[in-house]
């Protein structure tokens, strides 16, 4: 089992090719940057587990020698929000990176699981998704915006609350990747606890405000480095799962998908398989406030892959990305009337 991290020498990176390098379940961690990862590897590989990290000298085989049978790729590459960039100039400079990196995946490894964990992920999943589609290729089933960092957060908040271990909370977080699509549903949390609707409305904000409390805490110098590592990990040791054929593999994550008639892209639960997504188990009951949020969530969505569309087809060609429009008066109705309520 190889996986290849492209953008390994950020914190993040480093980070994760760490926690990665720890599994039992990986023979191989490949290592990419746009910098010389030789020496990251070095020092990784004197720990003392199985899995091997491998880098190349930065030649013109560099990156396909990285990606050659890999099952499983992190894109990691690019900028967050720390700097002075706007959001725009970020989605394009980041647009640009991942589309320098995709072609060389698509010839290396065209059937790789793909993870995206670059900002801002609402809008560059849609774009790995056309340029996967412009070679003959749709793979929408294995490529994945990784929204891991929002649940394990999620969980961390409501475990302290009640006072339980994290390790035994499970809370799905629906929507997309950031503060104004993040939907974390405590009212569908595993176990099963009714918290008051002032106490989901106060977790839900400190998982929107994560990021800001992150940078407050470290004087602006850093978003979140280690948890997002820890996130990244996570959902690529369940991929690797998936791809050895362990059954039950269940995660977030935002993929293209029709479970919101009204979005063509959703984050949402997976049950993950060899192939990518297996199943969409779609979106549990919500309560009003749950409604209200994926309400406000659609057309913040629907620009951002909008977006992302238009950077990867040109400003007028159309997406042939669709989802059914259903007759029936339930389907068409707005979300909180077809989401039924608890």
């Amino acid at each position: 089992m190889k996986v290849a991290i492209l953008g390994a020498t950020g914190e993040t990176g480093k980070f994760l090719s760490l926690l990665l390098k720890r599994s039992c379940l990986i023979d191989e961690v490949s290592i990419y940057d746009k910098e010389d990862t030789r020496y990251l590897a070095t020092e990784l590989n004197h720990i003392d587990t199985r899995c091997k990290v491998t880098a190349y000298p930065r030649d013109a085989e560099c990156l396909p020698r990285t990606l050659q049978d890999a099952k499983v790729v992190v894109l990691l590459a690019g900028k967050n929000l720390q700097g002075e960039s706007t959001p725009t100039e970020l989605l394009e400079s980041n647009a640009e990176i991942l589309s320098d990196l995709l072609p060389s995946v698509i010839r290396s490894c065209p059937r790789a699981m793909i993870a995206i964990a670059m900002y801002p992920v609402n809008s560059l999943v849609p774009i790995a998704v056309e340029m996967y589609k412009k070679v003959g290729i749709y793979e929408h089933k294995r490529i994945f915006g990784v929204n891991t960092l929002d649940c394990v957060r999620a969980n961390s908040f409501v475990a302290e609350t009640i006072g339980i271990a994290p390790e035994c909370v499970i809370v799905p977080v629906i929507g997309g990747c950031c503060p104004k699509t993040c939907i974390p549903l405590f009212s569908q949390m595993t176990p099963r606890v009714n918290l008051p609707p002032e106490e989901m409305t106060r977790l839900t904000c400190c998982v929107k405000t994560a990021d800001e409390e992150v940078l407050k805490a470290n004087n602006c110098l850093n978003a979140s480095i280690y948890a997002a590592a820890f996130a990244i990990g996570r959902f690529c040791i369940s991929l690797c799962k998936a791809v050895r054929q362990q059954s039950g593999v269940v995660e977030c994550a935002y993929v293209r998908s029709c479970v919101i008639p009204e979005v063509t892209y959703f984050a949402s639960q997976l049950e993950l398989g060899p192939d990518g997504i297996q199943k969409y188990l779609g979106i549990p009951p919500l309560n009003n406030d749950e409604c209200k949020l994926l309400t406000e969530a659609i057309p913040v969505l629907k620009e951002a892959i909008c977006k992302g569309e238009r950077l990867a087809l040109g400003p007028e060609e159309q997406s042939s990305e669709k989802c059914p429009v259903y007759p029936d008066k339930c389907h068409r109705a707005l979300i909180p009337s077809y989401i039924r309520r608890m």
